[in-house]
């Protein structure tokens, strides 16, 4: 092991739905290393033997950014902070904007996975770009648990009003002026509890 002080090794990670492109660098700029992951158990064992590989040729801690925090980068996100390593989420928002002030030859994913990299020394030299990583705190079990039944929640809660409107709908293409008397309000509020009680 060669320890290097005040290195850092960075990972930008561009997130998608059946894979993900992940470039390796350090703080110091250069880039180490690129490839792809499926967004499966293999996969993940092959970004974390990456990543071990170099910790271990450099022995300095680890921060990774990517984008999609808790949507399609579950469970990756969760191992990665299972880990002890520094996880960022990017703004999206703030992404677009540094890809308009330099942008790259043509949209790719390694392009994008090496924009995060970009944008970790953009954030060590600027400070109005701090806010384009945000840090993604471990929290406990507990609360993991609680944001995803509550996120649960939320989806159940927007399907029942969306199949509440759609009877609606159908009932008005139907019987135009039903929903008008009060008792068919109390009726449809009875046949969407029936549906999702």
């Amino acid at each position: 092991m060669i320890p290097i002080a005040s290195l850092e090794i960075r990972v930008g990670i561009d997130v998608g739905c059946h894979n993900h492109s992940v470039a390796i660098g350090l703080s110091s700029g250069e880039l180490l290393e690129e490839f792809d992951i499926d967004h499966r158990p293999e996969g993940f064992r092959k970004f974390f033997d990456h990543l071990e590989n170099q910790q271990q040729i450099f022995g300095c801690p680890v921060a990774v950014a990517m984008e999609g925090f808790n949507g399609h980068a579950r469970p990756l996100d969760t191992l990665i902070l299972a880990k002890d390593y520094r996880l960022y989420n990017i703004n999206n928002l703030k992404l677009a904007r540094f890809k308009e002030i330099f942008p790259a030859a043509a949209k790719t994913d390694e392009i994008d996975a090496r924009k995060a990299l970009e944008l970790f020394q953009l954030r060590d030299h600027l400070p109005t770009a701090k806010g384009v990583l945000q840090e993604i705190p471990k929290c406990a079990e507990e609360n993991a648990i609680l944001k995803r039944l509550t996120r649960r929640r939320r989806r159940l809660v927007n399907e029942r009003v969306r199949l509440l409107n759609s009877l609606q709908d159908d009932l008005h293409a139907v019987c135009p002026g039903l929903l008008g008397i009060g008792d068919a309000h109390d009726f449809m509020r009875c046949c969407s509890h029936r549906i999702m009680p």
